[in-house]
């Protein structure tokens, strides 16, 4: 039996240490989420139904397969500027907190796998920042940064439940 020479087990170990992340975009920010966190994915409809008194953050609901999926434009969560529709943006689903949920985002762009050796702590510049962004992903040769989003901080438990209400 041949053995493995020391860059074969730095390869091995490279692979072993990487992670895989579905990476989108907010105006010229690119984010990335945990790619076992994304349920689906799927195109802005042409229109969302507006729920009286619903929570402000969401933007409304749409029919997916027969289920009634809350939806929450992620601009509007992080308090940029609002966007035009466009065939580009998608929604992102995920489920939170046992609730099923959708987040506008501008773009998707691809599925990524990042060595843990570019991925380093987020600084720290707000209590907030540092929950929702813990991690970044510094991708010097491609002049790239990726900012690792923590799903279970896009809905904190009490938003999980409003959504749960307008949803049942």
């Amino acid at each position: 039996m041949g053995t493995s020479t020391g860059s074969e087990r730095e390869t091995v170990q490279d692979s072993l240490d990487e992670e895989q992340f579905v990476v989108f975009r907010l105006m010229d920010e690119e984010y990335g989420v945990p790619i076992e966190a994304v349920q689906e994915i799927v195109r802005v409809p042409d229109e969302l139904t507006r729920i009286p008194r619903a929570p402000a953050f969401v933007e409304g609901v749409i029919n997916l397969r027969g289920v009634v999926l809350p939806v929450i434009d992620q601009r509007r969560r992080f308090n940029l500027a609002q966007a035009d529709r466009s065939d580009r943006q998608r929604i992102m689903v995920f489920t939170i907190r046992d609730v099923r949920t959708g987040f506008i985002v501008d773009s998707v762009s691809e599925v990524m796998r990042i060595s843990g050796k570019v991925i380093g702590d987020a600084p720290h510049l707000s209590d907030a920042q540092k929950r929702l962004i813990r991690r970044v992903a510094n991708l010097e040769d491609q002049k790239r940064m990726i900012l690792l989003l923590d799903i279970l901080q896009l809905l904190d438990t009490d938003e999980a439940a409003s959504i749960g209400q307008v949803t049942h």
